[in-house]
């Protein structure tokens, strides 16, 4: 009889992205296992056309208790070997503990959780790249540590309605511009993105201004500050079309979410404005293709690509640091026909 092993990560389209990586390498380390995935509806989408899952369950994202228990009911006549609770929330431990596998993983948190509910809890030692700490999850020296790009797999029906969007409201070289953030002191200023996403047009390139549900006002105050012409007034896609658009951009700009994890799983470079407490957590390492403007530095911050400022906000951070990226990335692609000025920009 074959293995049998659960995933658990619920909701954060971003945060899902960055657990592919684990679902990937569980494969490699069982090739005849059954792999299923706990998920909701919102993030399902991740996984739909992976094919190292198996199955998907869905729990709603506020079930009654009498939901959640069914839910964990279904689960447990499954008799999976290994469940692997990524989020290791008070929720999400229970969860795991009511599937009754024989091998629990989960984070080491304080409190009862790890007492009660995994068999083999992991402290996370270092500040790294969320892919790769989830790797770490599964304490295993076989894993490839460097096995950390993300996967998402789109089907035919996706791609088709990425190319007709892309007909209707985009014209190559265009860029994917992410102004906006539901945490505040996550988002970069909107005068600034409207700057930049001036520049690039000027250089001929197409500003796309993404946002996600309840966003569209924002946007459209980052488009009204603007010179240029930004395309923004669009039914929203869905996140796989989002997807499969943005591997068609030339760039992606903006604050970390969920966008910037599916540019990056798209392949295309990426500049973004960060805390420098989250640049470790979020940004790819060892690759020059995705870029980094954070605040100031600290002791114990580990390197990336990009550029360190004097700021202690990333309001405060200067347009002309973010675009001395946003040029050098440019440039390294050598787009025919893209003429990217020289912006100095000093890096702290």
């Amino acid at each position: 009889m074959s293995e049998k092993i659960l995933l658990i990560r619920l909701r954060e389209l971003g945060d899902t992205l960055l657990t592919t990586p684990l679902v990937r390498q569980v494969r490699r380390l069982h090739p005849g296992a059954q792999i299923h995935v706990l998920c909701q509806k919102a993030n399902a989408c991740v996984f739909e056309h992976n094919h190292q899952v198996d199955h998907t369950f869905k729990l709603l994202p506020r079930a009654s208790i009498s939901e959640f228990l069914a839910v964990a009911s279904e689960l447990r006549r499954r008799r999976y070997d290994l469940v692997v609770d990524v989020q290791s929330l008070p929720k999400t431990a229970i969860m795991a503990r009511l599937t009754g596998g024989r091998e629990r993983i989960g984070y080491l948190k304080r409190g009862w959780r790890n007492r009660l509910c995994y068999t083999r809890p992991y402290r996370q030692h270092i500040v790294e790249y969320a892919a790769r700490q989830h790797l770490r999850l599964l304490q295993d020296d076989r894993i490839d540590m460097d096995d950390i790009d993300l996967d998402f797999p789109v089907g035919p029906d996706t791609s088709a309605e990425a190319d007709a969007f892309c007909r209707k409201y985009l014209r190559p070289p265009f860029a994917a511009i992410f102004g906006v953030c539901r945490f505040g002191y996550r988002a970069w200023a909107p005068e600034k993105t409207a700057e930049v996403a001036d520049r690039l047009a000027a250089l001929g390139i197409q500003p796309w201004l993404v946002y996600g549900p309840g966003q569209d006002k924002a946007t459209a105050e980052i488009a009204a500050r603007m010179r240029h012409h930004a395309v923004h007034e669009y039914a929203m896609p869905s996140f796989a079309t989002l997807s499969a658009i943005l591997s068609r951009s030339t760039l992606f700009f903006g604050n970390d979410g969920g966008p910037k994890h599916a540019a990056v799983a798209a392949g295309i470079p990426t500049v973004t404005v960060c805390r420098a407490d989250h640049a470790s957590d979020w940004a790819p390492p060892n690759t020059s293709r995705h870029r980094l403007v954070t605040t100031r530095a600290y002791p114990g911050l580990a390197p990336f690509a990009g550029t360190f400022t004097d700021a202690t906000a990333i309001s405060e951070i200067s347009v002309e640091a973010v675009w001395k990226e946003i040029a050098q990335t440019l440039r390294q692609q050598g787009d025919a026909g893209l003429r990217v000025p020289s912006h100095k920009a000093r890096a702290a």
